[in-house]
């Protein structure tokens, strides 16, 4: 990989773990303060911070590699702006709707019993998690952004150029928008309401051992 885009992608993802560490930004939002205080004490978490997001997290991801690239084209240009395609626009749109439909989905549940008041387990199973461990969904969602990511990156490393629809073809855009959409359909019912049963201690304890869901 060329030094100087390593250097500009290195200082952006620095920055923004910086941001992640101080702030919620990569974080969901937790509906029910009282209930994640006491799974935090329940589980003798002295921080307890809200779960990761997985919309967010692929907003962020694509956030990073295309402003990198651009900068570093630019640089690189002596500071004329790079051509930037119609791939690009669609790939920080896809990443953007996806963010903003997950989020309308959560504020439609936050009356629900929701898995993101649970305290983070960690990034990688906050993002690929649901209230049943590990899901299909969430995983195919993360492999093929990265794939996608990879292919970006290589692109621009080796024609010092932003990728077109030749590069980043219909094909793989429309699959990037298949897995956004299996994510968001099946994230539908993640929060769904727990059939009522007469032992609520049993509810409880089994709500409470659930993987979060992001």
């Amino acid at each position: 990989m060329d030094g100087l885009y390593l250097l500009v992608l290195l200082i952006l993802t620095l920055i923004f773990f910086f941001l992640v560490k101080e702030s919620e930004i990569l974080r969901d939002t937790i509906s029910d303060e009282n209930a994640f205080n006491q799974l935090a004490e329940k589980k003798k978490i002295k921080k307890a911070r809200a779960p990761f997001s997985l919309s967010r997290t692929q907003l962020a991801f694509w956030t990073i590699i295309i402003v990198a690239s651009f900068f570093y084209l630019l640089i690189t240009n002596e500071f004329n702006v790079p051509a930037i395609d119609n791939v690009n626009l669609i790939l920080l749109g896809v990443s953007i709707g996806t963010a903003a439909l997950a989020t309308t989905i959560d504020s439609s549940q936050q009356q629900d019993s929701r898995h993101q008041n649970q305290p983070s387990g960690g990034f990688l199973i906050d993002i690929l998690s649901d209230k049943n461990g590990v899901s299909i969904h969430r995983f195919q969602n993360v492999i093929w952004t990265v794939v996608v990511g990879i292919i970006y990156i290589a692109y621009v490393t080796t024609h010092r150029t932003l990728p077109d629809g030749k590069i980043i073809t219909d094909q793989l855009l429309i699959l990037m928008g298949i897995s956004s959409g299996a994510y968001l359909g099946l994230k539908i019912p993640e929060n769904a309401p727990k059939e009522k049963s007469g032992n609520a201690n049993l509810n409880t304890d089994t709500n409470d051992g659930e993987l979060h869901d992001r």
